[in-house]
């Protein structure tokens, strides 16, 4: 199974109850709208302090990228007025003031720009395996808004509840003072110890890139990376995007966090999202083990594969029933 890329998972053709598309919003066309730069340098999570025992459990050893752009002047101005108009369905959680999820729900903009398969095929290239756009569509097209207080923090240092994913400025970080995007340029380890010993993070260790202007971004591997948004010092405008990927090759465990996601998203979207995207990932190792038929004595290879199968189907409806238990996980504000 190993190697097999998987059959993209199409967007679901209905939208959950309460979900309406937005009126009179730009056509996304990624010729005018994308304007995509790879990034100059890319850190390994080696490089991050993770051993070769934790690197060997995740699909790349990529962790994060430098600044690199991915939107078109044009592209910049769309996504921003698409973001405003989203901007009213903003919800709160435990970790972030305002954000919309599920915005692909309601914009056909947001949506195309997302599941776009040249930029897909760009990050592909960047972090060193096939992508696809996320199969949760709650996790497609993130928008993070700055918190009505000055100097509260937009989010919280944290790993992300996916993968891949890149953080993209939709506002213009030059014309607010603060909302600065950083990282950590450790293990999450190391951020869990000192977070539960009360002491703060290594100072020499916060890394706060220094974004030129909107349409910029960085990709990384964030269930890996610590980071957080900072608070603005003045009153503004702040909106970042955050857009998710799963790798191609289904092989790979499956990281997706329902624990999490259940406690931000919509109860009964959360669970329906979760249930779709386990099934594609069971259709489609059991489409790998069809493609790569073959006659052999092997029975305890073929018992270990529907063991396997099974495995995962049991670990999928364990989370299910045991949703709602958790508490949504960060580290703090450092």
């Amino acid at each position: 199974m190993t190697g097999y890329l998987a059959t993209p998972l199409a967007f679901p053709n209905s939208s959950p109850s309460g979900f309406t598309m937005l009126e009179d919003e730009p056509q996304f066309d990624p010729v005018r709208h994308l304007q995509i730069e790879y990034p100059t340098d890319v850190l390994s999570l080696a490089e991050l302090g993770y051993s070769d025992e934790e690197i060997a459990e995740c699909p790349t050893d990529f962790a994060v990228t430098s600044i690199f752009r991915i939107l078109s002047d044009e592209g910049i101005a769309a996504m921003l007025e698409t973001a405003r108009k989203l901007e009213p369905f903003t919800t709160s959680n435990a970790r972030i003031a305002r954000n919309v999820r599920g915005g692909v729900y309601r914009s056909r903009f947001l949506r195309d720009l997302c599941q776009c398969e040249e930029l897909t095929e760009s990050l592909s290239k960047i972090c060193g395996i096939p992508l696809l756009p996320h199969t949760l569509p709650h996790q497609l097209g993130h928008l993070n808004y700055n918190p009505l207080e000055v100097g509260e923090n937009v989010d919280k240092w944290h790993v992300d509840t996916l993968r891949i994913d890149f953080v993209m400025f939709v506002t213009d970080p030059k014309l607010v003072a603060g909302g600065e995007f950083e990282y950590y340029r450790g293990t999450k380890h190391e951020v869990a110890q000192l977070s539960a010993a009360g002491e703060p993070l290594d100072s020499s260790k916060i890394v706060a890139p220094d974004m030129p202007g909107p349409g910029y971004a960085v990709l990384q591997q964030g269930n890996m990376v610590v980071h957080r948004a900072k608070g603005l010092r003045e009153a503004g405008e702040r909106i970042t995007m955050v857009n998710g990927y799963v790798p191609r090759d289904i092989s790979f465990p499956d990281f997706s966090r329902f624990d999490q996601l259940y406690l931000v998203d919509p109860k009964d979207v959360a669970a329906s999202e979760y249930t779709r995207h386990m099934s594609w990932m069971a259709r489609e190792r059991l489409s790998a083990d069809l493609d790569s038929f073959a006659f052999s004595e092997d029975k305890e290879a073929m018992a270990e594969k529907f063991e396997q199968l099974a495995d995962l189907m049991a670990a999928t409806a364990k989370d299910l029933r045991e949703a709602g238990r958790a508490k949504v996980e960060h580290f703090g504000d450092g």
